[in-house]
Parts: structure tokens; sequence; C-alpha cells
């Protein structure tokens, strides 16, 4: 992971935009019935350097895919890293 800007509702990672959603808000795509997927890649953590998991969710209608961070009123918000790769 080269380099993380956060410009408002969207992340540039790596120079490509990601859209932000917290788990309040993939909880609400799945009380409206928003049909999406969901990916995890590899990224390496800014903070220990070791090697993370950060969850991706692609709405078909969406141009950009949303990264899942924490919710900011409850904590910090950034990307939530997982150290192993979740069971879906």
């Amino acid at each position: 992971m080269k380099e993380i800007f956060n410009v408002g509702e969207t992340i540039l990672l790596d120079g490509k935009p990601l859209s932000l959603v917290t788990r309040a808000g993939v909880e609400g795509w799945i009380e409206e019935g928003t049909q999406y997927s969901c990916r995890y890649d590899q990224v390496r953590d800014p903070i220990t350097g070791k090697q993370k998991y950060r969850c991706l969710f692609e709405i078909a209608q969406e141009t950009m895919p949303f990264v899942l961070v924490g919710d900011p009123d409850r904590g910090d918000g950034r990307v939530i890293l997982f150290d192993e790769r979740p069971r879906l």
C-alpha cells in the first residue's frame, strides 16, 4: 500500500478512489434489499507493517467499490483491517 488520502466520503488508495461504508451502512443495504458482493484483498497495515485484509463491497449501479471503515462517531473512522481473511 502506498498512500491513503481521506477526501470526505471517499478515500484515494494508491490513487484509486474508494467510497466508504460502515457496518451500519452494510446493515442498511441488507434491510433495503440492495444487492452487493463482498471480497477481501491483502494490504499492508500502515501502522504495524504487517499483511492484513480489508473488505471491499461492490454494488452493480455504483462505479466505485466501497471499503469497510469504522464508525467515525464511535471510533477513528479508519479502514477496518482483519488479521486473517474472514470466512464467508
